[in-house]
Protein backbone atom coordinates (compact mmCIF):
# COMPACT_ATOMS: atom_id res chain seq x y z
CA UNK A 1 0.00 0.00 0.00
CA UNK A 2 1.82 3.45 -1.47
CA UNK A 3 -0.71 5.80 0.30
CA UNK A 4 0.07 6.50 3.40
CA UNK A 5 -3.72 8.27 4.11
CA UNK A 6 -5.10 4.61 3.59
CA UNK A 7 -2.43 3.14 5.71
CA UNK A 8 -3.63 5.45 8.48
CA UNK A 9 -6.96 4.50 8.29
CA UNK A 10 -6.31 0.72 8.10
CA UNK A 11 -4.49 1.25 11.16
CA UNK A 12 -7.75 3.50 12.77
CA UNK A 13 -9.93 0.72 12.21
CA UNK A 14 -8.37 -2.29 13.57
CA UNK A 15 -8.03 -0.17 16.59
CA UNK A 16 -11.53 0.23 16.98
CA UNK A 17 -12.63 -2.86 16.08
CA UNK A 18 -9.82 -4.10 18.63
CA UNK A 19 -11.82 -1.56 21.17
CA UNK A 20 -15.54 -2.18 20.00
CA UNK A 21 -14.92 -6.12 19.68
CA UNK A 22 -11.60 -6.65 22.76
CA UNK A 23 -13.96 -10.06 23.07
CA UNK A 24 -12.83 -11.18 20.30
CA UNK A 25 -8.90 -11.03 21.15
CA UNK A 26 -7.94 -14.63 22.79
CA UNK A 27 -4.63 -14.70 24.37
CA UNK A 28 -4.65 -18.08 24.78
CA UNK A 29 -4.39 -18.36 20.59
CA UNK A 30 -1.81 -15.59 20.75
CA UNK A 31 -0.09 -12.55 21.49
CA UNK A 32 -1.61 -9.17 21.15
CA UNK A 33 0.82 -7.77 18.64
CA UNK A 34 0.23 -10.81 16.28
CA UNK A 35 -3.76 -10.19 17.16
CA UNK A 36 -3.62 -6.89 15.34
CA UNK A 37 -0.90 -8.03 13.05
CA UNK A 38 -2.71 -10.24 11.64
CA UNK A 39 -5.97 -7.48 11.70
CA UNK A 40 -4.08 -5.14 9.81
CA UNK A 41 -2.77 -7.18 7.35
CA UNK A 42 -6.28 -8.90 6.62
CA UNK A 43 -7.65 -5.46 6.40
CA UNK A 44 -4.44 -3.85 4.44
CA UNK A 45 -5.08 -7.16 2.33
CA UNK A 46 -8.91 -5.93 1.64
CA UNK A 47 -8.29 -2.35 0.65
CA UNK A 48 -5.75 -3.08 -1.74
CA UNK A 49 -8.40 -5.68 -3.49
CA UNK A 50 -10.89 -2.94 -3.63
CA UNK A 51 -8.96 0.03 -4.36
CA UNK A 52 -7.54 -2.17 -7.14
CA UNK A 53 -11.15 -3.20 -8.17
CA UNK A 54 -12.23 0.24 -8.61
CA UNK A 55 -8.93 1.83 -10.27
CA UNK A 56 -10.77 -1.13 -13.08
CA UNK A 57 -14.19 -0.21 -12.96
CA UNK A 58 -13.11 3.46 -13.61
CA UNK A 59 -10.58 2.59 -16.53
CA UNK A 60 -13.43 0.51 -18.21
CA UNK A 61 -15.86 3.43 -17.51
CA UNK A 62 -13.33 5.84 -18.94
CA UNK A 63 -12.76 3.60 -22.31
CA UNK A 64 -16.90 3.26 -22.78
CA UNK A 65 -17.98 5.13 -25.25
CA UNK A 66 -20.03 8.26 -24.27
CA UNK A 67 -23.45 8.69 -25.64
CA UNK A 68 -25.53 11.72 -25.22
CA UNK A 69 -28.59 10.79 -24.15
CA UNK A 70 -31.96 12.14 -22.57
CA UNK A 71 -34.06 10.35 -20.24
CA UNK A 72 -36.83 13.04 -18.70
CA UNK A 73 -37.42 9.71 -16.26
CA UNK A 74 -34.35 8.92 -14.92
CA UNK A 75 -33.94 12.77 -14.91
CA UNK A 76 -37.17 13.46 -12.54
CA UNK A 77 -35.85 10.15 -10.36
CA UNK A 78 -32.63 11.70 -9.82
CA UNK A 79 -33.92 15.17 -9.25
CA UNK A 80 -36.06 13.63 -6.52
CA UNK A 81 -33.43 11.51 -5.15
CA UNK A 82 -31.73 15.04 -4.88
CA UNK A 83 -34.17 16.58 -2.63
CA UNK A 84 -34.78 13.76 -0.80
CA UNK A 85 -31.08 13.85 0.26
CA UNK A 86 -30.74 17.75 0.66
CA UNK A 87 -33.91 17.35 2.71
CA UNK A 88 -32.43 14.34 4.88
CA UNK A 89 -28.97 16.79 5.21
CA UNK A 90 -30.65 19.79 6.57
CA UNK A 91 -31.93 17.17 9.11
CA UNK A 92 -28.48 16.44 10.50
CA UNK A 93 -26.85 18.62 13.41
CA UNK A 94 -24.44 21.02 12.02
CA UNK A 95 -20.59 19.08 12.94
CA UNK A 96 -22.16 15.93 11.31
CA UNK A 97 -23.61 17.59 8.06
CA UNK A 98 -20.25 19.77 7.53
CA UNK A 99 -18.04 17.17 7.65
CA UNK A 100 -20.05 14.52 5.45
CA UNK A 101 -20.70 17.30 2.79
CA UNK A 102 -16.71 17.77 3.01
CA UNK A 103 -16.33 13.95 2.77
CA UNK A 104 -18.74 13.04 0.35
CA UNK A 105 -19.50 16.13 -1.77
CA UNK A 106 -16.32 17.76 -1.41
CA UNK A 107 -14.50 14.27 -2.01
CA UNK A 108 -12.12 14.84 0.77
CA UNK A 109 -10.55 12.33 2.68
CA UNK A 110 -10.93 12.30 6.56
CA UNK A 111 -7.77 13.82 7.21
CA UNK A 112 -8.53 16.80 5.10
CA UNK A 113 -11.94 17.16 6.74
CA UNK A 114 -10.81 16.78 10.15
CA UNK A 115 -7.78 19.77 9.58
CA UNK A 116 -10.58 22.09 7.54
CA UNK A 117 -13.10 21.71 10.39
CA UNK A 118 -10.13 21.65 13.28
CA UNK A 119 -10.88 18.70 14.76
CA UNK A 120 -8.77 15.47 15.30
CA UNK A 121 -9.08 12.77 12.31
CA UNK A 122 -10.63 10.53 14.85
CA UNK A 123 -13.53 12.81 15.41
CA UNK A 124 -13.66 13.81 11.64
CA UNK A 125 -14.53 9.80 10.79
CA UNK A 126 -17.09 9.39 13.75
CA UNK A 127 -18.93 12.43 12.78
CA UNK A 128 -19.18 11.26 8.95
CA UNK A 129 -20.20 7.81 10.55
CA UNK A 130 -22.78 9.02 12.14
CA UNK A 131 -24.23 11.42 9.88
CA UNK A 132 -24.23 8.89 7.40
CA UNK A 133 -25.98 6.30 10.04
CA UNK A 134 -28.66 9.33 10.49
CA UNK A 135 -29.32 10.44 6.95
CA UNK A 136 -29.77 6.58 6.09
CA UNK A 137 -32.70 6.58 8.73
CA UNK A 138 -33.94 9.74 7.41
CA UNK A 139 -33.85 8.46 3.86
CA UNK A 140 -35.70 5.27 5.02
CA UNK A 141 -38.16 6.84 6.78
CA UNK A 142 -38.75 9.28 3.41
CA UNK A 143 -39.31 6.28 1.16
CA UNK A 144 -41.75 4.87 3.22
CA UNK A 145 -43.48 8.07 3.12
Amino acid sequence: MHDRTLAEDVVQEVFVRLWTRADRFDAERGSLRSYLLAQTHGRALDLVRSETARRRRETRQAQLPTEPSVDVEREAIANTVADEIRRALRSLPDDQREAVELAYIGGLPYREVAARLGIPEGTAKSRIRSGLSCLRVELARASDS
